[in-house]
């Protein structure tokens, strides 16, 4: 018998939103991991660029949008004033928040806590429009940021 609770149920709601909505510009992806992780890929145009971007569902309670922005952005010449905004616009977002790797690539994540039962397609869809609506007003200013 299978674990329901171990079984990632949001991937299929979000393949069945995508369907009834006629959303065809995802590219879907199985990880081979133990937290049966499904991503489903696409592209946003920001500013005249395209930026890929993520939303990965798993047998967690956490659906997670992702958006790299660009590796090797914060570096030592601007590692201080470049944190110190993506820090103010982390306490200006509640529902996404940025962040840098330890290699200065900078990544824009959602997490959107939901349940099996709970997961909510379209609430993941107004979120990534909240992102969308968010990069095309400050993309240009996080690119000044990074390379001053």
């Amino acid at each position: 018998m299978l674990d329901e609770k171990r079984l990632n149920l949001k991937a299929p709601k979000f393949e069945q939103f995508l369907k009834e909505n006629k959303l065809n510009f995802f590219e879907k992806s199985v990880e081979d991991d133990d937290a049966d992780t499904v991503v489903f890929k696409s592209n946003l145009k920001v500013e005249g660029q395209i930026i890929p971007f993520g939303i990965i569902t798993d047998n967690t309670i956490y659906t997670i949008i992702r958006v790299p922005l660009g590796d090797n952005l914060v570096k030592d010449t601007n590692r201080e004033s470049f944190m110190a905004y993506l820090n103010k616009l982390n306490r200006s977002y509640k529902v996404f928040k940025y962040m840098a790797d330890d290699d200065g690539s900078v990544y824009l994540d959602s997490c959107i806590p939901c349940s099996n039962d709970s997961f909510d397609p379209s609430t993941v869809r107004v979120v990534l429009d909240v992102i969308v609506d968010h990069l095309n007003t400050e993309y240009k200013n996080i690119m000044k940021h990074a390379w001053n």
